[in-house]
């Protein structure tokens, strides 16, 4: 899978920008404020329904304007389909596929999946359980529809029981209205966490292998993924209803699928707490190969691979990890201010379906 073109218009800092993609190597150079992230920013869109930078879609419009529109041809087995995101300053979204509108972003999940190596990213290893939970949903919904479908209820059943709580908390509405949500909670919320269990021990097969493929000797980088309450549906009613009041108080659910963490453990020790700067470099890295893995394993597609600000970021050696999967014949389009530490890497321009862009800094009036 690959992506053929892009047309940016009024997005991020570009008043109107058109690319042609190489099958191969992409490098987009030039200094920084040029808008190199911005093409990754949005070729992401594309694939995962948001930006990796900002949930809000009014955030990708540029100042001054009303309206931004992303275009985007991706081909698959020779067959194209074009993509196109129009967002106006006012909050309305459209979005076509060949043509035809969508009814939202769910639907672009897992079309054209690509896997992102950033700066931004590094919150996976050092932010809180919120962020390696979006992690895992997001990619757990790449290779699966029917955990993109029963995450979706399970989150829409949840929102309905909060709503609930709020209401009994402000002597509005009285506890049946909260335990009118409790069967379909407990339904969606095991099966969520069936399908995690069994996506999560997919994805753990690949970390090891990769850790073992890429990690320096003797390194040894683990997940562990911790629930909040035994999956057991009788177990989960029991929790609901032990926390009630608790829950009542705070106006939201404290127990479910929507509170498990991931654990990260580097050398036998928690990340998050006691890794050093190279060890969450590294441990992100392997997590964006064990993630390219599944992605291709699962879908029998080769990910893009976006790779922002790679060689500012990482050493050599790790770098080098990284780019070893271009070997596979895998479309990478690389961000960085100079072409130095490309031809450090042995990275050859002028092999056939690689492709060198320079984007010069907008003028500011």
């Amino acid at each position: 899978m690959s992506i053929k073109e892009l047309d940016l218009i009024s997005f991020r800092n570009h008043k109107h920008l058109q690319l042609a993609f190489g099958k191969g190597i992409n490098v987009i150079w030039g200094e920084n404020g040029s808008g190199k992230t911005a093409v990754l920013e949005a070729i992401h869109t594309f694939s995962i329904g948001r930006s990796f930078r900002t949930s809000r879609f009014r955030d990708l419009l540029k100042d001054g304007e009303e309206f931004f529109r992303v275009t985007g041809v991706f081909v698959h087995d020779n067959q194209e389909q074009i993509i196109q995101v129009n967002q106006t300053k006012d909050g309305r979204r459209r979005i076509l596929v060949n043509g035809m509108p969508i009814s939202g972003l769910k639907e672009l999940i897992g079309k054209n999946p690509v896997v992102l190596l950033s700066p931004e990213e590094q919150d996976i290893t050092k932010g809180n359980p919120s962020v390696r939970r979006a992690f895992f949903d997001r990619l757990f919904s790449v290779v699966s529809q029917p955990f993109l479908q029963v995450l979706s209820d399970y989150t829409r059943t949840l929102k309905q029981r909060n709503a609930a709580l709020c209401l009994v908390r402000d002597n509005r509405s009285n506890i049946k209205s909260v335990k009118a949500w409790e069967d379909i909670l407990v339904d969606n919320g095991t099966k969520v966490w069936s399908q995690r269990e069994h996506l999560f021990g997919q994805f753990t097969d690949h970390l090891r292998r990769t850790v073992i493929d890429y990690a320096e000797d003797g390194v040894e980088v683990t997940c562990i993924h911790e629930k909040t309450q035994h999956s057991n549906p009788d177990q989960f009613r029991k929790a609901l209803a032990a926390n009630l009041q608790q829950d009542i108080h705070l106006g939201r659910t404290t127990v479910g699928p929507h509170r498990d963490n991931y654990k990260l453990v580097f050398q036998g020790k928690d990340l998050r707490l006691f890794g050093s700067q190279g060890e969450h470099k590294l441990t992100l890295v392997l997590l964006k190969l064990a993630e390219f893995r599944l992605i291709h394993k699962e879908t029998g597609i080769l990910p893009i691979l976006l790779l922002d600000d790679l060689f500012a970021k990482l050493d050599y050696q790790r770098s080098e990890n990284v780019l070893s999967l271009i070997e596979k014949d895998v479309q990478t389009v690389v961000t960085t201010t100079d072409l130095v530490p490309i031809e450090q890497h042995r990275i050859d321009l002028k092999q056939n379906g690689n492709k060198s862009i320079y984007l010069e800094r907008p003028c500011r009036v």
